[in-house]
């Protein structure tokens, strides 16, 4: 089965819009549950969303919680 790691969590704030931006890069905030600018979600420390995360980090700011 899954191996059950401490579960981390990131604070992901979004700091830029999205307004402009590549389809791609749009559906990654979606994903991540990003509405608007400076809207702050937290997300569970994955692979899948740390790649959500990298594909868009230059729009979004990053803390570990």
């Amino acid at each position: 089965g899954k191996q059950l790691m401490a579960s981390k969590e990131l604070k992901v704030t979004l700091t830029k819009s999205t307004i402009g931006r590549l389809k791609a890069h749009k559906a990654c905030a979606r994903g991540l549950g990003l509405l608007r600018t400076n809207h702050c979600v937290t997300v569970q420390d994955t692979p899948e969303n740390r790649g959500m995360i990298n594909r868009i980090y230059y729009m979004v700011n990053v803390e570990e919680v």
